[in-house]
């Protein structure tokens, strides 16, 4: 219980200090650069608030899972 509640604090607090960070940005962020270096990929801003998700949802599925199962 205490270990579920503590994830999603840490989740809820890195949401929150992404969305100030993203006031500061400009509208377009590049997410991907080629092999030159030049960027060739952007995305709005605020995707990265729905990318701090899949980190946690990685950690939940492959982590805390393995945690849940009992071995045989």
């Amino acid at each position: 219980m205490y270990e579920s509640w503590t994830v999603k604090r840490c989740l809820g607090l890195n949401v929150n200090v992404i969305f100030i960070i993203c006031i500061f940005l400009p509208e377009k962020i590049p997410v991907h650069f080629n092999a030159k270096g030049a960027p060739d990929m952007f995305a709005n801003k605020y995707y990265l608030l729905f990318a701090t998700v899949i980190p946690y949802s990685a950690y939940w599925k492959f982590i805390r899972g393995r945690k849940n199962k009992k071995v045989k």
